[in-house]
């Protein structure tokens, strides 16, 4: 009896690991359209400091301090005893961190950069699999049935039967290099000998956080949000915390997507001893709607709230697709039908009462990676209380599909290269409400002023300020007031006749044209040049909001450079160039030569 009861069951699993491995080749099948062959290439490290030269121009004289930036770097790994794995999604490359000490009184720059996540390449490079990290974001490999059964129980024992604690983690052995922050708190297991140490964070999606050497770029220490606060153990949180530079608090969520959707928005003190939970959401502020395990990249914050996007873009299926296939991206899914909801939270909850205080649903939905500024106002008019949030806004989440080959400038060619899909209406058409295949990404989506009326519980009104934008930054000494200029990045395709541009651009938010008209925009632009997000550094004598110049990262032709721009003109200061090779950054922060942050993400 026990025999065929254990036969049974070995049937049973047996069936059941095959049809789940089924899965897992349909699910690759699916995505061969939108995994196309990319070709990047890996970055050099320079771990000891190297001088570079301006190549044109001059460094302002006033300028002096250090520039972070953080993004992927090394997508080829030679095994010892196997062919060479190559990553083929841009944000599932190694992170590397990239340092520059400026300095405009001697002309100086120089710079050195790290592999943040050593562990992987060891691992590949040993022909040793087993402890690489367990999930990408959009990376799928084709492997045989033995392989893919391997990572499965490796992802099931580190993700859900025995987790270990990030602290207890080697220092390079997790995929974090999303956003980069100087000085941010440390929890109190940090706090000791080193207290005095110049803090650099660098962060992701995930709720895990990695300290690093503020001068070697070295990684020091991984931990998590749960190390400030054991109620802080949610899977995901924002790589974009939120910041209030005169209280010096920290803002973030930790989100768990299992057994039942749970957001946990929090603040954290100035020195990282103390915490306070804003609020729980796992309802709607109605009580009856249930929250949705959205994909929140970043976030809003005022001087009395904080402000959650929740956007129809959703971990599906309780994130059983990424366990059986190791990619992020296949528990991603669209709702056409679900609008995107404001969460107003009060920083100050009274009486210590939860503090969601509204769930405002706008129905022309929306996805925000990246939001700018948000401000509190009272309409002269009703004396209501108004909210103005300010974002880069993408009308679906077609651009979860389309960042696989993000970075990578393309070249002029024939434009039935990559036509449209001709029916987009078919809903053969659509992964998981996503366009299958996608439309190659030839533009951002807009830069757009949400007005939220507290007072009336309602959207007031919807400005589109620019069209394709990505990136918005801005003078942080405006944060959490009314700005005039916001920078950022446009995207421009590749034609027959041109090739494929991301430019900066400077917005004028106060004109009164319409948002078409580019009399609100000035445009730094070189065809076939790719910048980076930009970084407001504002001159310490200003009187004006746009005196100050910009820091980007720039590539042309398998060649990177830090350019420089006055910020009033949008003309080229300086350019120095930093090597032949084209370095893929997602963001970057600013600190001036006392370390003090200047601008931050």
């Amino acid at each position: 009896m026990i025999y065929y009861l254990t036969l049974s069951l070995s049937l049973l699993f047996g069936s059941v690991v095959v049809a789940l491995y089924y899965y897992y080749q349909t699910t690759y099948k699916k995505f061969q359209a939108i995994l196309a062959a990319e070709k990047f290439k890996d970055l050099p490290e320079v771990q000891n400091p190297i001088s570079l030269k301006v190549e044109s121009g001059k460094i302002p004289e006033w300028f002096s301090g250090i520039m972070y930036r953080v993004g992927p770097g090394r997508f080829n790994l030679q095994q010892e005893n196997g062919p060479s794995f190559s990553i083929r999604h841009a944000f599932d490359g190694l992170p590397f961190m990239h340092r520059f000490h400026i300095n405009g009184s001697n002309q100086t720059v120089t710079y050195n950069s790290r592999v943040l996540f050593k562990a992987a390449q060891t691992s590949f490079e040993g022909n040793n699999k087993k402890d690489i990290s367990p999930i990408f974001f959009g990376h799928l490999s084709q492997i045989s049935f033995l392989e893919w059964f391997v990572h499965l129980v490796n992802r099931m024992r580190v993700l859900i039967l025995f987790p270990t604690p990030k602290s207890n983690m080697a220092p390079d052995s997790a995929s974090v290099g999303v956003t980069v922050t100087p000085g941010f708190p440390l929890p109190k297991a940090l706090h000791g000998a080193e207290d005095k140490e110049k803090v650099l964070v660098s962060k992701t999606d995930a709720n895990i956080l990695q300290k690093i050497h503020a001068e070697t770029l070295e990684p020091q220490r991984l931990f998590d949000y749960a190390d400030y606060d054991a109620r802080f153990d949610g899977q995901f949180s924002a790589a974009h915390h939120q910041y209030d530079p005169i209280t010096k608090e920290v803002f973030n969520f930790s989100l768990t997507i299992t057994p039942q959707p749970k957001l946990i928005v929090f603040k954290i003190s100035p020195d990282g001893k103390t915490t306070t939970i804003l609020s729980t959401i796992t309802h709607h502020y109605d009580k009856k709607t249930p929250f949705g395990a959205a994909y929140i990249h970043s976030f809003w914050l005022t001087k009395n709230y904080v402000i959650i996007p929740e956007a129809p873009l959703a971990i599906k299926d309780k994130g059983l697709n990424m366990l059986l296939t190791g990619s992020f991206l296949s528990s991603m899914s669209w709702d056409i039908h679900r609008p995107t909801y404001c969460h107003v939270i009060r920083r100050h909850p009274i009486n210590g009462e939860d503090g969601l205080i509204a769930s405002i649903p706008i129905k022309d939905n929306f996805f925000t990676f990246h939001t700018g500024n948000a401000y509190e106002i009272t309409c002269p008019s009703t004396g209501d209380s108004l909210l103005t949030l300010k974002s880069a806004s993408f009308a679906n989440g077609d651009i979860m599909h389309q960042l696989h080959s993000y970075g990578v400038p393309h070249h002029k060619r024939p434009s039935w290269d990559d036509a449209p899909v001709s029916d987009q209406s078919s809903h053969s058409r659509f992964l998981n409400g996503l366009n299958h295949p996608p439309r190659r990404q030839t533009c951002f989506g807009d830069f757009v002023q949400y007005q939220l009326n507290l007072t009336k519980n309602a959207v007031r009104q919807i400005d589109v300020l620019a069209k394709n934008v990505e990136f918005p930054r801005f003078n942080q000494q405006k944060s959490m007031l009314e700005e005039r200029y916001v920078y950022g990045c446009q995207l421009y395709g590749y034609t027959e006749k041109k090739d494929e541009t991301c430019c900066l651009v400077k917005i004028d938010t106060t004109t009164s044209k319409p948002s078409y008209s580019s009399d609100n925009v000035l445009t730094y632009i070189k065809e076939g040049y790719m910048c980076s997000e930009p970084i407001f550094v504002p001159q310490p004598s200003a009187t004006e909001e746009d005196d100050g110049v910009l820091l980007s990262l720039m590539n042309h032709a398998d060649c990177c450079y830090l350019i420089i721009l006055d910020a009033k003109t949008m003309k080229e200061a300086a350019r120095v160039k930093i090597g032949q090779f084209t370095a893929i950054t997602f963001h970057g922060s600013y600190v001036d030569h006392e370390f003090e942050p200047v601008n931050i993400s």
